[in-house]
């Protein structure tokens, strides 16, 4: 899913002092802090060279040279022995070579002795004390008018937000049909880091558990698809040229395309050659056969609605794409930045994309309340500050002007051209092209100016998700790294500024004669502070009324070179901006706490929570999700009332 992808503001703060901290900061060493606030010394462990590059072997070329293993040490998260990248290679081969149930009885004693927080136990205690009651809530639902068969996709997921939705539609009388992984793909969402699997008999083993906490028994992929079909997905792909391979379609499904955006999240970085990468053909197996499944699955369960999370991961998209070319309608969500408990969900588009259009028209010309108005200040407030960031990036920033420009070596007079951009392997950002045709197509295009026009500095900030986050998210095809190899030497009125650099990108913006984004939602950051922005990619808050958006290099170039540094917005415009993102942030977006509470301890105290009368979020997500009204006023804006 969506982790798939952190897309917060790259500057988040205010407030420092010269150029002594700018030094020392950059050269500390990041840590990552415990769920629970506290951090010890034992919380990081340091990898040697050694162990790091065991854990990224394979690693496209571009990928090893110029991003891993880094130059300085890495405080990695201390991650128990036998989960998370951190584990050494040869122990995790030799545990997966055990017997399935003695792995599943391993994988409980380590629940029971680290006193992890498992909902599959309580929640199945539950459904059994209360199965009667529920069973005769769902009989008397299922006898009214209206009743669809809905096909939920949950192939490689195992969260409570497609239970609950499923238990819930269950409950008001629906058939609900779902479909789980067991086996004969060559690789899928597991092998995600890139890491190695467990055996898929343990991970079907483990997963439904959670289908059987809440009482479901879903198909399997082996019902649908075969070790032959493997053989014949295999002998497709083996017989298409490389060149050939990223436009490969299976029954109309484009897989060359989805499996290319499935190789980024692979790798955690961006793939610049993928029809020459091994891996790459391995995902288009899994997607041919993502797609044979799709088509047969929906063919037996013949569903009025399909439910899917994402629809832009190679797996989703496949059973996506099947489904809106046969007219089904799909309903899609996906995890938010906005706030640690926020769903976003959308008909016939991908949640993740944010598709906000149709909405915007109606809405553009409704006024903030004062109530609104004073909530989105408080939360843009909290946000420039890294206080509600999906990760602390940036909570002590540089804001010095001076040191800034001291630091960086900008020249007095010379027009700055600020460039933020996305971590390149971020679902937010691939393949959300407009005329470019990726964020490095668009990124080496502004090199490329500044290398032709020495009077401009270019200063590209890199998104700090590249490095302030958890090992296993960093990006391996961090910007600077990959600019640098491709203009060498760099001009000398070229400057980067890293991830884990403290320097304000909110006082950057403000000095910067343009400020030119790809799909971050820093632009609109940069609208709502009076700040008009270029839009280089496809982003939600583009073509909204306050901004400026590029059609393309030439376009680009072309504004660049009449110095039209349109940079302030007007007050009406920072009012539409306003009003934008009180639509995305609190009337789009979904707290739904119950299903995706903000510390991720899942809990129920009953089924009745789910059941029509319940929890007023569900009953109001439900009613949109069957009759296809809009996502929009589903929950209350605050996380403590649903």
């Amino acid at each position: 899913m969506g982790l798939e992808r952190p897309s917060a503001g790259h500057g988040a703060g205010q407030g420092a002092d010269g150029r002594r901290r700018i030094n020392r900061r950059r050269n500390r060493i990041p840590t990552v802090r415990r769920t629970d606030g506290e951090s010890t010394a034992s919380d990081v462990i340091r990898l040697d060279r050694t162990h790091r590059r065991d854990h990224c072997e394979s690693l496209p070329e571009h990928m090893a040279k110029t991003a891993w293993p880094p130059s300085r040490p890495v405080a990695w998260p201390c991650f128990d022995p036998l989960e998370g990248q951190a584990k050494p290679r040869m122990i995790r081969q030799a545990l997966y070579r055990l017997p399935a149930g003695f792995q599943l009885h391993l994988k409980a004693a380590k629940r029971w002795a680290l006193g992890t927080y498992d909902w599959a136990g309580p929640v199945r205690r539950l459904r059994l004390r209360e199965h009667a009651h529920m069973e005769e809530i769902a009989q008397q639902q299922r006898a009214q008018d209206g009743r669809k068969r809905i096909a939920i996709y949950s192939l490689h997921h195992f969260s409570p937000v497609e239970y609950g939705l499923a238990k819930a539609l269950q409950l008001r009388g629906h058939d609900v049909r779902g479909i789980l992984c067991d086996g004969l793909l060559p690789l899928c969402e597991l092998n995600l880091g890139p890491k190695t699997r467990p055996p898929c008999s343990v991970c079907i083993g483990a997963f439904s558990r959670h289908e059987d906490a809440f009482g479901f028994s879903y198909d399997r992929l082996s019902q649908y698809i075969t070790p032959e079909d493997r053989e014949r997905a295999e002998a497709l792909v083996a017989e298409t040229s490389d060149d050939a391979l990223p436009d490969l379609r299976v029954d109309d499904v484009p897989v060359g395309v989805f499996a290319r955006r499935e190789l980024q999240r692979y790798y955690r970085g961006f793939i610049f050659d993928p029809a020459h990468d091994p891996a790459y053909r391995r995902w288009l197996v899994s997607g041919v056969l993502y797609t044979w499944t799709s088509r047969r699955w929906l063919d037996s369960v013949q569903p009025d609605i399909v439910g899917v999370c994402s629809g832009r991961t190679l797996n989703t998209a496949c059973v996506y794409d099947v489904a809106r070319r046969r007219g089904i309608r799909v309903v899609t969500w996906d995890g938010a930045a906005t706030h640690r408990d926020t769903l976003m969900f959308s008909h016939d588009r991908p949640a993740t994309e944010i598709p906000l259009d149709d909405l915007w028209e109606s809405e553009r010309h409704r006024p903030l309340s004062a109530e609104e108005d004073q909530r989105l200040s408080t939360h843009l407030d909290l946000w420039s500050r890294s206080r509600n960031t999906p990760f602390p990036y940036n909570r002590n920033p540089i804001d010095a002007q001076d040191a800034i420009v001291d630091d960086l070596g900008l020249r007095p007079g010379a027009p700055l051209v600020a460039a933020f951009t996305n971590t390149s392997w971020d679902i937010a950002v691939i393949d959300r092209d407009v005329g470019f045709a990726s964020m490095f197509d668009w990124l080496f295009a502004l090199v490329r100016y500044a290398q032709q026009h020495p009077q401009i500095d270019l200063v590209v900030r890199a998104h700090p998700a590249e490095k302030m986050v958890p090992p296993d998210l960093q990006s391996r095809s961090p910007v600077g790294p990959e600019v640098r190899a491709r203009f060498e030497p760099l001009p000398p009125n070229v400057r980067f500024i890293e991830g884990d650099n403290p320097i304000s990108s909110y006082t950057l913006a403000q000095m910067a004669s343009v400020n030119v984004v790809y799909s971050t939602r820093f632009g609109h950051e940069l609208a709502l502070r009076g700040i008009r922005p270029w839009i280089a990619g496809a982003v939600t808050y583009r073509g909204k009324g306050f901004t400026l958006d590029l059609a393309g290099v030439d376009h680009m170039y072309d504004l660049l070179n009449a110095s039209a540094f349109d940079t302030r917005t007007s007050a009406d415009e920072i009012e539409l901006a306003r009003r934008f993102a009180y639509l995305w942030f609190f009337r789009y977006e979904t707290r739904l706490p119950l299903l995706l509470p903000a510390d991720r301890r899942f809990a129920l105290t009953s089924f009745q929570q789910l059941a029509p009368g319940g929890d007023p979020t569900v009953n109001r997500l439900c009613e949109a999700f069957v009759s296809g009204s809009p996502f929009v006023d589903i929950g209350s804006p605050d996380s403590a009332t649903t």
